[in-house]
């Protein structure tokens, strides 16, 4: 093997989150990147994920999501984590031909069982319920239960920020994270979004309830690093410096209650329609059962409350840009072209080369 400098392993003895597939990936530079268009970058995704058993829905929606995490310069979201995916399928814990099964019980509230396939092939179809039930009502809510993995949180609600809804989102994870002085994994990392709407783009954060990521934990047992005191457990249940030690024990949330309680609230919100609670939900890297997670969006209108809302608050953001260099969303440019590591993009390209093109 080549010597590409630092680098990540997405196999390993400690794997949670990697796919089995052994990839390395060149994390130090962009040397042994290849650029791409995002048409090509999704037109791979797609062939990638056919091949590995989706259907034309499941492929569509998982390279759109792909390409937009790249293009959000969120790789560890983007098509690394497709590789994921990928293996899912093949392996049987993602279902590739779901049919989610959408009912609205009352005005503002959809609930979607996602038949073990991906959230996003759910939300693209429960999304056009949930733009006009907020435009009706002011605010409506999304359930999405037994789907896999999420992904990136902001893919939804940035979808729902660009029709003019303010966007609130939850998703939970499998156990990877101590909470409340337990001394092993009982909650997820558990993620929240929000996104506000505005004519030049919306304004979006996507956090999770953990001190830090668990790819970064990874990262540096991967690189041999330590790790900082009060990211993480060692399985005794004691802090930890060492990441290979973290890996096999909890991460901790950030703020210590505070961030407990927050990743305890996502869970209760994601798992509201009947999605595991995450010391329930299986592996999402590893055997062939569903880890069934749940997903919650909260869509508000805010013209219902204040026509003049939106610009009234885009107003106030760039005064505090302008006044102390604060940038709430950080709203940015999206690159034309998106570099993306060699062997990651050989990885899709395989998988794609896998069946003949007549059975895509």
């Amino acid at each position: 093997m080549p010597d590409v400098g630092p680098a990540r392993i997405t196999e390993g003895v400690h794997s949670r989150t990697a796919a089995p597939l052994l990839v390395l990936i060149d994390m130090s530079s962009e040397t042994h990147a290849i650029r791409l268009a995002p048409a090509e970058l999704k037109n791979d995704c797609i062939a990638a994920v056919r091949a590995a058993g989706g259907d034309a829905a499941t492929a569509e929606a998982l390279a759109e999501a792909t390409v937009q995490a790249e293009l959000r310069r969120k790789p560890d979201v983007g098509a690394t984590h497709l590789l994921d995916y990928l293996d899912a399928l093949r392996d049987g814990r993602l279902n590739g031909s779901p049919h989610p099964r959408l009912e609205q019980p009352r005005p503002a509230v959809i609930r979607v069982d996602a038949d073990e396939g991906a959230a996003q092939v759910s939300f693209r179809q429960a999304l056009p319920s949930l733009v006009r039930s907020a435009r009706e009502v002011g605010v409506a809510a999304l359930s999405i239960s037994n789907s896999f993995s999420t992904g990136e949180l902001a893919h939804y609600t940035t979808h729902v920020a660009e029709s003019g809804l303010l966007a609130l989102a939850c998703t939970n994870s499998p156990a990877l994270m101590s909470a409340f002085g337990s001394r092993e994994p009982i909650t997820g990392t558990n993620p929240l979004s929000f996104a506000l709407p505005h004519a030049l783009g919306p304004r979006v954060f996507d956090q999770a309830s953990s001190e830090t990521a668990w790819v970064s934990v990874r990262d540096a047992a991967e690189n041999d690093d330590a790790i900082p005191r009060g990211w993480a457990l060692d399985p005794a249940g004691s802090p930890t410096t060492d990441a290979g030690e973290a890996l096999d024990g909890a991460l901790l949330p950030f703020g210590g209650v505070k961030g407990a309680n927050i990743a305890f609230m996502v869970e209760m919100l994601a798992a509201l329609s009947g999605g595991s609670f995450s010391i329930d939900a299986a592996p999402f890297d590893s055997g062939a059962r569903s880890s069934r997670l749940g997903l919650f969006i909260a869509a508000i209108d805010p013209a219902a409350f204040d026509p003049g809302f939106a610009d009234r608050a885009e107003a106030h953001h760039q005064r505090l840009a302008d006044a102390h260099g604060v940038d709430f969303g950080r709203r940015k440019r999206l690159p034309a072209e998106i570099a993306l590591p060699r062997e990651v993009h050989e990885a899709l390209r395989s998988t794609a080369r896998a069946v003949p093109e007549s059975s895509r």
